[in-house]
């Protein structure tokens, strides 16, 4: 395929959503892990380390976190890890056949949901793979809530976007 064509194919908008994604997943969960990897060691390097960033708004922590949201599911990491892998092939079938359905056009909000939900779910799946738990450090000071990462922020917006697309 030359360039010409390549570009023709883009201005058309057929492999443009699928672009989207994979831009979206990876930049997603370089964030996710470069923020972890940086933040972690060189500012709360031990579990329970506690950094202000914004008193009385938002703190860093680290925390081990071996289960899922508010650690329900704590310490199944296959378990989990079995199901971020079965999550991940559900949004990806969902989002071929969406793609099959309308011709390979789908809407821009529909890509970036789909990015954001697998860069999310493989930040942290690359966690637990690898360390056995998932590294959470971001902390509200101002309410009651778990300790979460990027990973978490990708997903929670995934899912309202997608939410968003599919009522609209």
């Amino acid at each position: 395929m030359k360039s010409k064509e390549f570009f023709d194919i883009v201005k058309r908008k057929k492999i443009l959503s699928p672009i989207i994604v994979g831009i979206i997943f990876v930049i997603a969960m370089l964030i996710d892990q470069l923020t972890k990897g940086l933040i972690i060691p060189a500012y709360i390097p031990k579990v329970g380390d506690y950094l202000k960033v914004i008193p009385n708004f938002i703190s860093f922590i680290f925390v081990k976190n071996y289960g899922a949201a508010w650690g329900i599911f704590e310490n199944n990491t296959i378990f989990l890890s079995i199901m971020t892998f079965v999550g991940i092939a559900i949004i990806i079938a969902f989002y071929i056949l969406r793609l099959k359905t309308v011709g390979n056009r789908t809407s821009m909000l529909m890509a970036v949901s789909v990015g954001l939900l697998i860069g999310g779910a493989v930040g942290n799946l690359a966690d637990r793979l690898i360390l056995g738990y998932v590294r959470d450090f971001i902390n509200f000071e101002f309410i009651s809530f778990p300790v979460f990462n990027f990973a978490d922020i990708f997903l929670t917006f995934g899912i309202i976007l997608l939410v968003v697309y599919m009522l609209f």
